[in-house]
């Protein structure tokens, strides 16, 4: 019988995992953004904006994407200019600018979610799996920004 793995190999093996399991849904993601005619900036900023929720100011999307604010404006004019996202005033404060995604915005932000979610490596899991593997990964992700 072999032995259990240390604590520290076994954290090894998880960030090993998770270098594959990136990769492999980095080749997928890159066929489906080929698809959808976005870059992988533009691509994460469509999926952060999430229309359940309340438009992020730019700041935030920064935060969200932990890049430079610059960087965000620079991927919001291109969006902007194709007719996925619009500034507007925020709701709470007119002097903040949140973006906020149009109505096709919407529907590529749909596609996009559609597609990565099918060809990701997590597909393959059951949906215990996957809810399991969701509670694990929030408990981890939660205690980190402690």
């Amino acid at each position: 019988m072999a032995a259990e793995p240390s604590d520290h190999a076994l954290g090894y093996a998880l960030i090993t995992q998770f270098q594959v399991a990136a990769g492999q849904m980095g080749a997928a993601v890159a066929d489906a953004l080929r698809e959808l005619d976005l870059t992988e900036p533009s691509a994460n900023l469509v999926w952060l904006l999430d229309p359940a929720n309340e438009p992020p100011s730019m700041r935030q999307l920064a935060a969200g994407l932990f890049c430079d604010p610059s960087t965000i404006t620079f991927i919001v004019d291109k969006l902007e200019k194709r007719g996925i996202v619009e500034r507007r005033p925020s709701a709470s404060d007119g002097r903040v600018k949140v973006v906020a995604l149009t109505t096709e915005g919407a529907r590529l932000r749909r596609e996009l979610v559609a597609a990565v979610t099918a060809r990701s490596p997590m597909s393959r899991l059951s949906l215990r799996e996957k809810r399991q593997l969701h509670r694990l990964l929030s408990k981890a992700i939660a205690a980190a920004a402690d």
